[in-house]
């Protein structure tokens, strides 16, 4: 068996789903989600972060989660190795490469975020099939996707500055991409495609408006998808030709399950403040840096 556990919001929760499909797929065994850190506020308080939901749920996808009791049980034996399980943990320096399990293992249990594709790429096009929004769009969302369906070249940009700018810890590992990115990757978007229409997605739209409004004509503001409606997002940014991505897993989705080829999506050089090194590991190399 292996066990994933789901830390995060919907991007990250959707990494640490596909690298433990990968790893069940090769392994030829069952998976299982673990929603313990989701549900915790104790550990939310000890780890310092913000409690999420569970929201793999808005997929077509059957994966039975644990119990908390169930978690503590196996993350027990995973971690003291009982019977040859084994405990698999991301760490800073683990390349994206698997390294070698004892085939016999019982239980591994993976902690991590796996924010690369590198990890499940082997799985990618099963992985495509099970990733369909089973939950129909609300009536504003719909019109925005018909807006998207009409548009000759429909490009969305995402940009994350909230907690990116007020949160300590996220402003220390991520931070705001910047403004000077995004005046580039428009240049270089007009540049490359041929009658753009910008979606624009953000948590700070006014800031949009205000800095690169003039810039991003035609442009239309996506508004409303919040809270537990903030999958829609997803989805409709699914659903454009071209992509400006930022530092963040959600529009990392965003552009990924759009399975088009010949797509133009741009993504900031530096995605960790304090780890652009690792940048290369997260975009994948069909994307252009800037």
């Amino acid at each position: 068996m292996v066990i994933s556990c789901l830390m995060g919001g919907l991007g990250n929760q959707l990494f640490q789903y596909a690298f433990g499909l990968r790893l069940a797929h090769d392994r030829q065994t069952d998976l299982k989600l673990s929603t313990t850190l989701l549900e915790s506020r104790l550990m939310a308080r000890l780890r310092n972060y913000t409690l999420r939901p569970y929201e793999l749920d808005v997929f077509n996808l059957t994966i039975p989660c644990t119990s908390s009791f169930e978690t503590a049980l196996a993350l027990a034996k995973a971690t003291s190795g009982a019977s040859g399980s084994v405990f698999l943990r991301e760490t800073p320096n683990l390349t994206p490469n698997l390294p070698t399990l004892n085939p016999s293992a019982p239980l591994v249990f993976c902690w991590g975020y796996w924010q690369s594709e590198a990890w499940f790429k082997p799985v990618a096009p099963l992985l495509r099939q099970q990733l369909r929004f089973r939950k129909p769009l609300s009536d504003a969302s719909q019109r925005y996707a018909d807006a998207i369906a009409r548009a000759r070249t429909p490009v969305f940009l995402h940009v994350r500055r909230g907690d990116y700018v007020t949160n300590a810890n996220a402003r220390q590992l991520h931070g705001f991409a910047g403004e000077t990115y995004y005046r580039n990757a428009i240049e270089r978007m007009r540049e490359q495609v041929e009658e753009p229409h910008f979606f624009v997605f953000s948590d700070e739209l006014l800031w949009v408006k205000t800095t690169l409004g003039p810039l991003l004509n035609p442009a239309t503001y996506v508004e409303g998808n919040t809270g537990s409606d903030s999958w829609q997002d997803l989805a409709l940014m699914s659903q454009c030709r071209h992509a400006i991505v930022a530092n963040s897993s959600f529009s990392w989705w965003g552009a990924w399950l759009n399975p088009a080829e010949n797509r133009l999506v741009l993504a900031p050089r530096q995605w960790f403040v304090s780890a652009a090194a690792q940048t290369k590991v997260v975009v994948p190399e069909q994307w252009t840096l800037l």
